[in-house]
C-alpha cells in the first residue's frame, strides 16, 4: 500500500510558534490555505482513493484543499498530542518555567504536565494507523492519504519507519510518501519526502 502522510497547513498557533495540540481546534490561516493551494498546483501530492484525517478542523480543511471531492474518514486516534500546561504557549512564554526546562532536559521523553505521555501517544497513533489500513484493505484500495498533525507524523515515523521522533518533524503541508512493508509487523518505507 502507498501512503501520502501529510501535515496540515498553517494555523494561527503555528504562525505564532505556539504549541498547538489536542486542546486546540484552530482553522487554517489565509496564508496557510494559499500555501497549500500553491503546493498542490505547483508540485502536486500523490493520488489517493481514500483520505484519512484527524478530528481537527485544520486536518479536514487541508484534506479538502489537497484532495477535493475525496471521501474523508476521521480517525480519532490521529488527533494531535495533548501538550497539557504548554498548550497555546510559545517557547518564549515558557522560557524560565522549571517544568518546561525539565521537559527540554528529558529530550521530550517526560510526559507533558497535565498532558500526554509520548510513549502512550505513539501507541494510540499506531492503533489508529492500523484502523486506517484495515479500512483500506476492506475497500481493496492501495493508495491512501493521511492528513494529520506534526506529532502524529512523528509518532508514526518513529514507531514504524525507524526514524528518530524529532527527526521526523515536517513543515506545514509537508510529509512523507511511504509504502508498507509486511514483515512480522507492518513497517513503513520512505519513498520520498513531500
Amino acid at each position: 500500500m502507498r501512503i501520502a502522510l501529510i501535515r496540515h497547513g498553517e494555523t494561527k498557533s503555528n504562525e505564532n510558534h505556539k504549541y498547538c495540540g489536542k486542546r486546540n481546534d484552530d482553522p487554517l490561516t489565509k496564508a496557510g490555505i494559499y500555501n497549500l493551494e500553491q503546493s498542490r498546483d505547483r508540485v502536486g501530492y500523490p493520488s489517493a482513493y481514500i483520505v484519512f484525517t484527524s478530528p481537527k478542523i485544520r486536518s479536514k480543511q487541508t484534506a479538502d484543499i489537497l484532495y477535493k471531492n475525496k471521501k474523508q474518514i476521521t480517525i480519532e486516534e490521529f488527533d494531535e498530542i495533548d501538550f497539557g500546561d504548554f498548550e497555546g504557549k510559545s517557547y518564549h512564554e515558557l522560557n524560565g518555567n522549571p517544568l518546561y526546562q525539565q521537559w527540554i532536559d528529558s529530550n521530550g521523553e517526560m510526559p507533558f504536565p497535565n498532558g500526554d505521555n509520548k510513549e502512550e501517544y505513539c501507541k494510540t497513533v499506531v492503533k489508529g494507523f492500523n484502523k486506517a489500513l484495515d479500512t483500506a484493505k476492506k475497500k481493496d484500495v492501495s493508495d491512501i492519504a493521511i492528513v494529520v498533525h506534526g506529532g502524529t507524523i512523528m509518532a508514526l515515523m518513529s514507531t514504524l519507519a525507524g526514524m528518530g521522533y524529532f527527526e521526523a518533524m515536517v513543515a506545514n503541508g509537508g510529509g512523507y510518501y511511504l509504502e508498507t512493508v509486511e514483515e512480522d509487523d507492518i513497517r513503513l518505507k520512505v519513498i520520498g519526502k513531500l
